[in-house]
């Protein structure tokens, strides 16, 4: 979900900064996200997809593991 700062940046046409940021985010995060995925399911993470969608406000993470949980 889009914090207010984000959703008032949507609104004045700067969705792409949005984007960027978001991303950016994700990629400083990248390491700490697959630590705790991996402590969680005891299983190794292969592969780390995010993706955002403004309209409607959607985001997925998806942690491919290296087996069945």
């Amino acid at each position: 979900m889009l914090t207010h700062a984000e959703q008032t940046l949507s609104q004045t046409n700067q969705g792409e900064a949005v984007n960027q940021i978001r991303h950016l985010f994700q990629q400083t995060m990248n390491d700490d996200f697959q630590e705790a995925i991996e402590r969680l399911s005891g299983r190794k993470v292969v592969a780390f997809i995010s993706g955002n969608n403004l309209v409607p406000d959607v985001a997925a993470e998806v942690f491919v593991l290296d087996q069945p949980v």
